[in-house]
């Protein structure tokens, strides 16, 4: 995705603060055609916040995954 794409989806209200945080807290982009295009990938930008699909086992995005399973087999909680 692009710059302005991957600002709001990591949530950043503004691309020039998404940008200033790229290659500490969101990683670099997988591909840069030219100076001015630059591309993420959504499963780069996961791994940044944390949220990728059976990455992390605790927190917040564990427990909605766990209830999402539960619901998806039928299991009351």
């Amino acid at each position: 995705m692009t710059a302005e794409l991957a600002a709001g989806y990591c949530g950043e209200k503004h691309v020039e603060d998404f940008l200033e945080r790229v290659g500490s807290t969101y990683p670099l982009p997988r591909v840069v055609d030219t100076s001015r295009r630059r591309f993420w990938y959504r499963d780069d930008l996961d791994r940044a916040m944390n949220i990728g699909a059976g990455e992390t086992s605790s927190g917040i995005g564990a427990r909605f995954r766990e209830a999402i399973r539960e619901k998806r087999n039928g299991v009351a909680s």
